[in-house]
């Protein structure tokens, strides 16, 4: 059903939004349409739909949408590249200047609908609607937020020189998910069980623990820096800027009820923090499931998220190895309850593990992750350079390779050895076997031949 208001927003599927500057949907998560209520085709990748949401019976289903659009061409100049890394040598994955990253192949984009959750675009269009807050986090984050939080860290700036294969998968996961331009990463110890992002939406950066480094290596790695660069995809920097900037160190028992139930009742103060903290604990829970998919979508196993994200919760590896996983994720999911939803929803900015892995699981089974894969895949393979045909290596002809007849020891019999031999004996150079192999001289095929031939000949000769 078509909004009656045609100057307010309209998604792919036909929802009106209740304020202007939604990138997405709050009740479907698509992308938006043009104003005025004519549902343009998006070449965003149509997302998970919200649990309980009804398709309006006017309004078919958009059709599937390709993740990949050439990417578009902007005004920004650059005295390394030129802008849009145009004259940035092919051997150079990124402009130390603009921070422009080299898509995986030409035309290599991925649309953020493709991971993003539902509700965190609802969460989100909850703060915009908050303008004195919106206007202040903006103006705080532009002209001291970025600098503030950066120096706060005393991280140190990774780079090709600088821990490289942190740095690497970084970018591997910025091209994965076709980001733009590379964020600066940092290595800090100030939170080191931590992986954070700062900044704006036009210039965001990520922070990785101390602890996280040294205890994931490899494509766990790469899942934890994948889900950074999801948040700064989806626009999460300011917001995780404006936490921290406003509400301090967020964590376990840091929220509203953590002095008490008595003194968030009771407490004046409390409760106008209260105002303003709820909304943003809650955008940074959702904020979280959008991270987690961006996370799957990069390295397309949901056995890598979840053992990663349950090593996390445990703020070690080497305990994870001696648990008993299944028994583990049994009690979270009976633990799933009011009581549960009621301490997430006022101690924490992360959602708690039960929840957390029941979503991961649904998206990691939704065709829509599949379509996605299979088209990043493709895309890749096809543009990849075409193998080198594979040459064999001509056998040596002055050599015989046999296997002991025993043990299967390779043997190598040099072919003087065997001159004139019609048979041979090689001996196992394996001292535990030691045992022999006869070697035999095949005859030629035209050789019995010619032999039968000869004897008719002689026999014929004398008369028979």
């Amino acid at each position: 059903m078509v909004a009656e208001n045609q100057n307010m927003p309209v998604c792919t599927n036909g929802h009106q939004q209740p304020v202007q500057g939604s990138r997405f949907c709050i009740y479907c998560g698509v992308g938006m349409a043009a104003p005025g209520g004519n549902a343009q085709p998006s070449p965003q990748m149509p997302n998970q739909p919200n649990p309980g949401y009804q398709a309006h019976a006017n309004v078919p289903p958009p059709p599937p949408q390709q993740i990949y659009q050439p990417v578009g061409t902007q005004a920004v100049f650059c005295s390394t590249c030129g802008g849009q890394g145009q004259g940035l040598p092919d051997k150079l994955v990124i402009c130390k200047e603009c921070k422009w990253l080299r898509p995986l192949v030409p035309g290599y984009q991925v649309d953020t609908a493709a991971f993003a959750w539902a509700a965190d675009a609802k969460a989100m269009n909850a703060l915009r609607r908050m303008k004195p807050l919106n206007a202040a986090a903006k103006a705080v984050s532009e002209k001291v937020g970025r600098r503030w939080v950066e120096a706060s860290f005393n991280g140190v700036l990774l780079g090709e020189k600088q821990m490289p294969h942190i740095y690497g998968q970084a970018i591997r996961a910025a091209r994965i998910l076709g980001m733009s331009h590379m964020p600066d990463v940092f290595l800090s110890g100030e939170r080191p069980w931590d992986c954070l992002t700062f900044g704006t939406d036009k210039d965001s950066f990520v922070v990785v623990g101390s602890a996280l480094a040294g205890n994931f290596q490899g494509v766990d790695m790469l899942y934890l820096l994948a889900r950074e660069m999801g948040h700064c995809k989806a626009g999460h920097a300011l917001w995780k800027t404006v936490i921290r900037f406003f509400l301090g160190e967020q964590g376990p028992a840091k929220g509203f009820m953590a002095g008490g139930i008595f003194n968030a009742i009771l407490s004046p103060t409390a409760l106008v923090g209260g105002a303003l903290e709820m909304p943003l604990l809650a955008w940074a829970r959702q904020a979280e499931i959008t991270a987690d998919r961006a996370g799957l979508l990069t390295v397309g196993s949901e056995e890598v998220a979840r053992r990663v994200l349950l090593s996390w919760s445990l703020k070690s590896s080497f305990i994870y190895q001696q648990i008993n996983i299944d028994s583990w994720i049994e009690q979270q999911m009976d633990d799933d309850g009011d009581m549960l939803r009621l301490s997430e929803l006022t101690t924490s900015s992360t959602p708690y593990l039960g929840p957390r892995l029941k979503l991961l699981t649904q998206f990691a089974e939704s065709p829509e992750l599949k379509a996605s894969l299979k088209q990043i895949h493709e895309t890749i393979r096809r543009a990849a350079p075409p193998a080198p045909p594979k040459t064999e290596a001509a056998p040596a002809k002055d050599v015989l390779r046999i296997k002991c007849s025993t043990c299967k020891t390779p043997m190598v019999v040099p072919m003087a050895v065997l001159a004139g031999k019609p048979k041979l004996s090689i001996k196992c150079p394996d001292q535990k076997c030691g045992q022999l192999t006869i070697v035999t001289r095949k005859a030629k095929p035209a050789e019995p031949k010619a032999r039968t031939a000869k004897i008719r000949e002689d026999n014929a000769s004398y008369g028979e």
